[in-house]
């Protein structure tokens, strides 16, 4: 009877262990499970590709061409072609789908809605490279090379002009002995009236967090009548406080 006993004792207590563990491990696992990212939320984030990249690049039948691409998520884009010449310029718009290659996939094949013409790039850490139609990289690869930018506000005082700028290049340089940040935007400066518009350098301002206002250096002041121009403008500050907004007097 003592025997019995005994093993009944035993058995309760190996019962007893084995409920805890399971208890703890179950806790353990939704403990986990409330910290693992959703599914959903993974599938929601946006990819590193995602955004609008926009620089000058070589032309051969004119001075200089620009180029505007947007990718965007749906696996849709939408390519701006400006040509420019001495006297006007050229201007091309098209949109269709794009697709990874299965092999390589830092290669990007665009293809053209309307006339299924195929575009190749390469996909590199915040900028892409123009490809040719055999997907090698052009002579003087580094001037394919696009970035991608960043829209900041412009708070436009001017009447008859509409102004657009991307964040185009970030530069860390030295002024007296002091590090300074100098960002360069490009500008999208559309004149609508009838007259030709002259901006100063003092007429543009990078206005930052704490409302320091910052002087522009602009390479080209004056814009025809009706005309649109793509400018590059300058900004040095102190590294204080981020910029906020880009104001025109």
């Amino acid at each position: 009877m003592k025997k019995t006993m005994m093993l009944l004792g035993f058995f309760s207590i190996l019962f007893l262990s084995s409920c805890e563990k399971s208890s703890s491990t179950s806790s353990i696992k939704e403990d986990a499970d409330l910290h693992q990212p959703s599914l959903k939320a993974m599938q929601t984030q946006a990819p590193d590709w995602l955004g609008h990249y926009k620089a000058f690049i070589p032309c051969h039948s004119c001075e200089k061409k620009l180029i505007s691409l947007q990718l965007n998520q749906n696996k849709s884009y939408t390519l701006k072609e400006v040509q420019f010449f001495k006297q006007k310029q050229r201007q091309k718009e098209s949109s269709g789908t794009f697709h990874f290659n299965a092999q390589n996939s830092n290669l990007i094949q665009l293809i053209e809605d309307k006339t299924h013409k195929i575009h190749y790039i390469a996909l590199h850490d915040q900028f892409i490279e123009l490809l040719d139609q055999n997907k090698n990289r052009f002579e003087n690869f580094e001037k394919y090379q696009i970035p991608k930018v960043q829209l900041i506000e412009v708070n436009n005082a001017l009447k008859h002009v509409s102004i657009q700028a991307d964040l185009f290049k970030i530069e860390q340089i030295n002024l007296n002995s002091v590090e300074n940040t100098k960002l360069t935007y490009l500008f999208e400066i559309n004149n609508h009236s009838d007259r030709v518009l002259k901006l100063r350098d003092n007429d543009i301002v990078l206005v930052d967090e704490k409302n320091n206002e910052h002087i522009s250096t602009i390479e080209n002041s004056l814009i025809a009548p009706n005309k649109t121009r793509y400018e590059l403008v300058s900004f040095v500050y102190p590294n204080l406080s981020p910029p906020t907004y880009i104001k025109i007097k």
